[in-house]
């Protein structure tokens, strides 16, 4: 069921509730305006024949009683009154046969619902000299029942008329304003087939205004995320080319021309026909120090793949071991590292990484920086979260600007690392004023 479908059933529900609470309510006041008119005609009836039973003209004259009371039986035309005047000993007016509600016009319904208890006075008049005179007075409340029906019915149809135009009024509406979503959901799956140059435009509801603007900073993230993406994997492919551009000449120009010399030597050694100790010994001097050169450059190409002594004696010693050996190569910038706590079981990805990444913030100071100092350091730090590395790499040099933050593939690859071990990298140049890089990586159980 769509969103517009159900608000407007929430609403249909709410007009329905008021307008049974309106009927509730003008059924109530109706009922009480007909019990309180009826009451209020009958008790006058019995005033007028109190006031005109009170006057000194009618005390002694027998005959003008008996006109004054047929005339107020009469009454009976008028607002529904039936009115019977009974004697001690005899009726002195016809008992005509009196039915309540007889002549109304109302639906049944609703006299039912507004229908008041029955209305009847008794009442006797007292004379010295004549026998006393009993009065009933009894009302049918059809006319008003009928008046108030009339008003009732007009309300109730203005009432029910306006809730319905209400609610049309309000199903458009409600179509009108929330016909964005569909934008916004077409956006949505053109997002999801890789389409992020798509650009919302602004809509009339602020609500829905902020979400496309928010769509829209989505969609350039995303777009800015792939260009990134992209970019590392093209450098990465040409890395990995020229790499293995490097192994091959490597393999070429160091191991084929080493084994091509010992091949010769051990030639000569099998083709000279009188061979002498010292000749012999000469070439196997040579053969050995060609082994020993094509050892140190397998080794050599070992460690460039993979650090062999990250594997034999952990992380804290692979940096050590290669921080040394790149402070030994340079003059004019050294590089301080300071450790503690590290835990020796860390997982291998985490090991690497870290490696990797001080390896290549050594590269970039060197090759970037202009820096004289660089200090790195490296703990164990516990927290509600859990247990974290901290790694913070500093030096002195010039900065980036903050066009020139995250270009390139040094520290996109960095934080690519960091990311990939559900860690937070934070970057933090100004120019002339040194880098920093603050790095906290969750440590797995």
């Amino acid at each position: 069921m769509s969103l517009r479908i159900r608000l407007n059933l929430l609403i249909t529900l709410l007009f329905i509730s008021l307008f049974i609470c309106s009927s509730f309510y003008i059924i109530t006041n109706a009922r009480n305006a007909v019990q309180h008119e009826v009451e209020s005609t009958a008790n006058l009836a019995l005033q007028l024949i109190q006031v005109a039973f009170t006057s000194t003209s009618l005390e002694s004259d027998e005959k003008k009683q008996i006109q004054v009371l047929h005339k107020l039986s009469e009454l009976d035309l008028t607002r529904h009154l039936h009115i019977d005047i009974h004697s001690s000993n005899n009726v002195l007016t016809p008992v005509e046969e009196f039915t309540v509600l007889k002549d109304v016009k109302a639906p049944s319904w609703f006299v039912k619902l507004v229908e008041p208890p029955p209305t009847e006075i008794r009442h006797w008049l007292y004379n010295p000299v004549e026998p006393p005179k009993g009065i009933i007075i009894r009302a049918d409340p059809s006319d008003e029942i009928d008046e108030n029906w009339t008003e009732v019915r007009s309300i109730l149809i203005f009432l029910l008329a306006f809730i319905i135009l209400a609610n049309i009024l309000l199903y458009l509406a409600i179509g009108k304003y929330l016909a964005p979503i569909d934008t916004i959901l077409s956006g949505l799956s053109d997002i999801e087939k890789g389409n992020y140059q798509l650009e919302l435009p602004r809509f009339r509801l602020p609500e829905l205004d902020r979400i496309s603007q928010q769509f829209n900073h989505m969609a350039k993230v995303l777009l800015e995320s792939k260009a990134k993406n992209q970019l590392l994997t093209q450098r990465s492919l040409e890395i990995q080319e020229e790499e293995r551009r490097h192994l091959a000449q490597e393999l070429h120009d160091e191991l084929g021309q080493t084994i091509a010399a010992i091949k010769a030597v051990a030639a000569a050694v099998m083709n000279d026909k009188n061979p002498d100790k010292g000749r012999i010994n000469t070439s196997v001097k040579t053969i050995i120090e060609y082994s020993d050169h094509i050892y140190q450059v397998a080794k050599n190409m070992m460690h460039r793949l993979r650090p062999s002594v990250l594997d034999e004696f952990g992380l804290v010693k692979a940096l050590q071991s290669m921080i040394d050996d790149w402070n030994s190569r340079q003059d004019d910038i050294f590089c301080h590292f300071s450790f503690a706590d590290i835990p020796p079981d860390l997982t291998e990805l985490l090991n690497i990484s870290l490696f990797r990444i001080v390896q290549e913030s050594l590269t970039n100071a060197l090759k970037h920086s202009s820096a004289s100092k660089i200090l790195i350091t490296m703990n164990k730090v516990v927290s509600s979260g859990g247990e974290y590395i901290n790694l913070n790499i500093q030096d002195d040099g010039v900065g980036l600007n903050k066009d020139k933050l995250m270009t390139g593939l040094g520290l996109p690859g960095m934080k690519e690392r960091v990311e990939m071990n559900h860690g937070s990298f934070d970057l933090i140049s100004e120019p002339d004023n040194g880098l920093t890089i603050k790095i906290s990586i969750p440590i797995k159980s």
